[in-house]
């Protein structure tokens, strides 16, 4: 798989915006001024490559906006009312937008997830998601979904971030915010070796 790209049905339109791609040397791309002081400080060569393949994965998307950090590490658009999530795994990166707030994770199926399954799952969750090692990493992109749209700090993926059920759409789950319990629903893709899950609508306060 050399990319794919999915869509979000916002108001009753699916629009294009989940877009993954495998992972490659980037030479140079557009950045903004702020981009290329922060690039110029990345001394890891891998993560250098990941900064600039996601600009170029951006710019050939949804445009050049501007991406800048929070002061807990979460991506947002600069001068922007839209949301984006980034994730990377192995040998892919991925980038989603949308208007609400989003998260998204990308996972290759590996059999270490089965070594370190009792640390993010609980007991009804190791039940229902079983020990294939397809299952054990749908389950971990999942919890790692709503991880990045959690603005807690200190979240215990065992007990605050929890996989309620499976449904036709994907699965349903619920997380625990500043503001209390949330529901969320989840969509599930699998694309040979590799796992994407991400919100398709916005979670809701229960």
């Amino acid at each position: 798989m050399q990319s794919f790209s999915d869509s979000i049905e916002i108001r009753g339109e699916k629009k294009k915006s989940l877009f993954v791609e495998t992972k490659s040397t980037i030479k140079s791309t557009f950045l903004f001024e702020k981009e290329e002081e922060y690039y110029s400080h990345i001394k890891n060569e891998n993560r250098k490559n990941e900064f600039l393949q996601l600009r170029d994965l951006r710019n050939k998307t949804i445009g050049k906006v501007e991406i800048d950090y929070t002061s807990e590490g979460m991506p947002f658009l600069v001068d922007s009312s839209d949301f984006i999530s980034i994730s990377h795994s192995t040998n892919f990166i991925g980038l989603i937008k949308a208007p609400f707030k989003i998260g998204l994770d990308l996972e290759e199926i590996h059999e270490r997830i089965a070594k370190v399954k009792n640390r993010f799952l609980n007991t009804e969750e190791l039940i229902m998601m079983t020990d294939s090692l397809i299952s054990l990493t749908i389950a971990w992109t999942l919890k790692e979904a709503l991880f990045k749209l959690n603005n807690r700090t200190g979240i215990d993926f065992k007990t605050e971030l929890l996989i309620e059920e499976k449904t036709e759409s994907g699965f349903n789950c619920k997380m625990l915010d500043n503001d209390g319990w949330r529901q969320v629903k989840l969509k599930v893709i699998q694309k040979e070796n590799l796992i994407i899950s991400y919100n398709f609508e916005p979670s809701q306060l229960l």
